[in-house]
């Protein structure tokens, strides 16, 4: 048994916290392998993987200072954990601009809604489609594309106008209803030969592809928007800076907000199992992008990461964070691709005009 020769009193409170916290990190660490409808218990732990393993660090660090024996047991789940760390954190110096291959943007745009007292509901619209335009890419996907317009799709057709595209797939989440479209678009710069939208009895359409001809070759690429988790400002007000004296209603919300990860997480394991059996039959280039809302440390990030490359981790730096909303940390979007595909360069932009922050990567068929 671990044990330390110190008798200080805050080692003697350090280390059950330590404990704790090692814990923590062995349940997250755990997400990626167990299917959330086994159990949804490592998936919540998973979710908050980065802060949990700062929290380790710390740990190590005091445990360190006050030379607690303590500290190989930190050690030895860190390094047992090397490989989902460089899922979320990456390190990278490689800054050089490649203007070479294809350009892939990918952003939820919020349904171009995020107006605040800073921002008009206008001026954020305006300055996404600058944004895109001044970005210049040859493939472009949307999630929560939303519009207002008494000939459907027309403000699809201006955006693809404005963007030089030359195609472009649009579905709508649920069926459109009159003047009224949310849902998942592909904007591309090359011709289209296929497509097909990605749903299954129970569940809205929660996903695209289109089939792209590509120089000689045929490019699939897939738009994809996983299960939300639903959780209301109130929801989000109440993990952040909740009410300690409040035990009964801290029980009630804290139950209730379980019940919808729970809930997300398995939906979430569907949906994937689902646009793995259309990847298995796919053409041998493929370009996934998507807003997943769930992390790298997640049971569904795992399974792709079984036929895909995270363009993040080839090419991507820091922690990079995609949701600007108030959860810190939270990297819940990704441009992945076939290996048949070289990322020579990947940007989190900073953006902040929906939930989300806009990524892009650069693409070529590898040599």
């Amino acid at each position: 048994m671990f044990h330390t020769k110190s008798h200080n009193p805050i080692v003697i409170i350090v280390i059950p916290l330590n404990l704790l916290a090692v814990l923590a990190l062995v349940f997250s660490l755990l997400a990626g392998s167990f299917a959330p409808s086994t159990t949804a218990l490592f998936a919540v732990f998973g979710l908050m993987y980065p802060m949990i393993f700062i929290i380790n660090l710390l740990m190590l660090m005091l445990l360190v200072f006050f030379k607690s024996k303590w500290l190989w047991l930190n050690i030895l789940v860190l390094v047992a954990g090397s490989g989902n760390m460089l899922s979320n954190f990456q390190f990278s110096t490689n800054k050089a601009i490649d203007d070479q291959g294809l350009k892939v943007v990918s952003y939820n745009v919020q349904q171009f809604s995020k107006g605040s007292q800073e921002f008009t509901a206008l001026t954020v619209k305006n300055d996404i489609l600058n944004f895109l335009k001044e970005e210049d890419a040859s493939v472009v996907c949307l999630q929560e594309f939303q519009s207002h317009d008494q000939n459907l799709y027309q403000p699809l057709k201006t955006l693809k106008d404005s963007l030089h595209a030359g195609t472009y797939y649009f579905e709508s989440y649920y069926n459109p209803r009159y003047n009224y479209l949310s849902g998942l678009v592909i904007f591309s710069k090359f011709p289209a030969i296929n497509k097909g939208k990605l749903k299954f009895e129970g569940s809205r359409t929660f996903g695209i592809y289109t089939d792209l001809l590509y120089g000689n070759d045929t490019l699939r690429v897939f738009n994809i928007h996983l299960a939300n988790i639903r959780l209301v400002p109130e929801d989000i007000e109440f993990v952040m800076n909740r009410d300690s004296k409040d035990d009964m209603g801290f029980k009630a919300h804290s139950k209730k907000i379980i019940s919808k990860l729970s809930q997300a997480f398995r939906l979430r394991e569907k949906q994937i199992e689902y646009v793995i059996e259309i990847l298995k039959t796919s053409p041998k280039h493929i370009i996934l992008c998507g807003d997943f809302n769930d992390t790298p440390s997640s049971f569904v990030y795992h399974q792709l990461m079984n036929y895909l490359d995270d363009s993040f981790t080839q090419k991507g730096n820091g922690i990079g964070r995609t949701y600007a909303g108030d959860l810190p940390m939270l990297r819940i979007d990704y441009i992945m691709s076939s290996n048949s595909l070289e990322v020579s360069e990947y940007n989190r932009h900073k953006l902040r005009r929906s939930d989300h922050f806009p990524i892009s990567a650069r693409l070529k068929l590898s040599q």
